[in-house]
């Protein structure tokens, strides 16, 4: 299980790459997330922490947009079932701070991400939303 944040900053979408030939998803660009500690956090404090941890960054406005799933090979190789748990939320922070899992981020016009290589999760939430 999966919290992925779609996290505006003036306008863009913040997005990120992991380092190359990592999995799952190598090689592509990614909403940033991660697990969740279910018996130690909601939602959204789990949505809080991994923002901090992958990107440096603040958030507010926390909005559920939906669910979703996905088979992908892990790290390891194996095939997993992932469930992806969508929020869409307001960065207040001045700068990113890559980090954990994430070794670039930016924050990309609405109108340019439709050309970059999304993994198949992202591309799939941000038409659902009509971003891309």
């Amino acid at each position: 299980v999966i919290i992925v944040g779609i996290i505006e900053k003036d306008g863009k979408i913040l997005l990120g790459k992991k380092p190359e030939n990592i999995g799952p998803y190598p090689n592509t660009w990614h909403l940033p997330g991660g697990g969740i500690n279910l018996d130690e956090e909601s939602l959204k404090e789990a949505l809080k922490r991994e923002m901090k941890e992958e990107a440096g960054i603040e958030i507010k406005d926390i909005q559920s947009v939906g669910f979703d799933e996905d088979y992908e090979p892990n790290k390891h190789e194996e095939m997993t079932h992932y469930l992806f748990i969508d929020f869409k939320a307001i960065c207040i922070s001045k700068q990113l701070n890559p980090g954990d899992d994430m070794n670039y981020l930016q924050c990309v016009e609405k109108s340019k991400i439709k050309n970059l290589n999304l993994n198949r999760p992202t591309r799939k939430v941000l038409k659902k939303l009509k971003i891309i």
